[in-house]
């Protein structure tokens, strides 16, 4: 699609497509397929992060639902699951999230959520998307009514843990100068903990603090000597961890230590954990120890959602920090994930730095190519060959992933193994035959 990525609309703030104009133009779009799929009600609540471009966003998105007849409810500065929630919670049409996530200052985009709180699947983004006409907004500032979603989304989330769930625990928080500035630090203190916030506002939104820069969260850590520290994204959805040490814990250990504490207290659906495709194979390996069946979904957390509705599993996520727990809420949601890592170490008596020590990731190395095009990789006859052979050789002591980017003329290879020294032998081999064949 043209506009549509693996979550949501994702681009460069008025130098690409993503412009106030292609707002209001979206707008009118998406209140065209509510009336074509007779959803329900007219009323859309919309909420955003803390980057400039927000605002602009939001009053041209305001504009195309009221050219339309709809009305657009704003949320204000809002973590994205709690603008699912607040979807959800207040039985609008849909909601719409003004956010890029992860992404730098200059970038912005939206997501989407039904009234059941989950996000769009590909066919509806494909018919949102074709509705899309480059339409150009009037120049006026559209009023909005309010809407007040934060207390009660920390209310439903605090009513499924212990009250004393952080009571004498010192936690770093690092909140990326995005969006969780008004629910984590609030709901942390409220179950107990001493918290020690940073990037609460003082700088722009991801700008190399929060999750995708751990380095100042693993120091205060460190320093204060916290029992862990969290580090958001800039909308919240995701959350990555660290140890009482200061180290980094790997998304693949936060779930599957998720998964073995819902086991042991008989609250893990069907006895499976649902993850994608790059989730490392030790993950598969520490799970089967204990019953417990590793599913695999494509990449994006949308996709983690929906083979969790197929499988019948209640807990899934990325190893990049996306934790989807559908038992309380239908989107992935940092906050919560974090909370109930916290409920893990609590019930169990052990410390998260001990939990994560249950699961044991393999070796594991990857690359990306660049490719002149993208021959399918079983009409490369030597590349194909060689693969198989690998594949084979290694069995279920390890596995190789090779796939093209959906974005880019490259081609992604990882290769893992119990033993570190074939995982080597086998990517070097790999990496020189694609050199050779593509």
């Amino acid at each position: 699609m043209k506009y549509f990525g693996t979550d949501g609309i994702r681009s460069t703030f008025n130098k690409s497509f993503l412009n106030e104009n292609f707002a209001y133009s979206l707008a009118e779009a998406l209140t065209s397929f509510i009336l074509k799929k007779q959803i329900q009600g007219r009323q859309i609540v919309i909420g955003h992060d803390t980057r400039p471009s927000g605002k602009l966003l939001l009053n041209a998105f305001l504009q195309g639902l009221h050219a339309n007849g709809f009305t657009g409810l704003s949320a204000g500065v809002i973590p994205t699951p709690a603008l699912a929630y607040a979807t959800m919670k207040k039985k609008m049409s849909m909601g719409v999230m003004i956010t890029a996530s992860h992404n730098p200052v200059q970038d912005n985009g939206f997501k989407f959520f039904t009234s059941l709180g989950t996000k769009l699947s590909d066919s509806e983004e494909a018919e949102i998307e074709n509705m899309i006409l480059q339409n150009h907004r009037p120049r006026i500032n559209q009023d909005s009514k309010s809407l007040e979603i934060i207390d009660s989304y920390l209310d439903h989330l605090m009513n499924f843990f212990p009250r004393d769930l952080l009571k004498n625990k010192i936690v770093v928080i690092d909140l990326s100068n995005g969006a969780t500035q008004k629910t984590t630090p609030q709901l942390f203190e409220r179950l107990g903990a001493e918290v020690r916030v940073y990037n609460d506002g003082s700088g722009e939104i991801n700008a190399g603090v929060g999750s995708e820069y751990p380095s100042m969260m693993t120091k205060k850590v460190k320093e204060l000597k916290a029992d862990f520290g969290i580090a958001h994204d800039g909308d919240g959805d995701r959350v990555i961890f660290c140890d009482s040490v200061g180290n980094v814990i790997p998304g693949d250990k936060i779930l599957g230590l998720l998964a073995i504490n819902e086991k042991k207290q008989n609250r893990l659906l069907n006895n499976g954990l649902v993850a994608t495709i790059h989730s490392n194979s030790g993950l598969d390996a520490s799970l089967q120890d204990r019953g417990i069946s590793l599913h695999r979904a494509d990449v994006g957390d949308r996709k983690v959602a929906e083979m969790m509705r197929n499988q019948g599993c209640n807990i899934g996520g990325e190893s990049s920090g996306h934790v989807v727990a559908s038992d309380y809420l239908p989107t992935g949601d940092g906050l919560l994930t974090a909370l109930l890592v916290a409920r893990a170490s609590y019930e169990s008596k052990r410390t998260i730095d001990s939990l994560s020590e249950d699961i044991v990731l393999w070796p594991s190395l990857e690359g990306s190519f660049k490719v002149k095009e993208k021959i399918p990789i079983r009409d490369c006859d030597l590349l194909s060959s060689i693969l198989y052979k690998l594949k084979v050789s290694l069995g279920h002591q390890g596995r190789v992933l090779l796939r093209y980017s959906g974005t880019e003329p490259k081609i992604r290879l990882l290769v893992e193994a119990i033993d570190q020294n074939k995982a080597k032998e086998a990517y070097n081999l790999l990496a020189k035959t694609i050199v050779k064949s593509l």
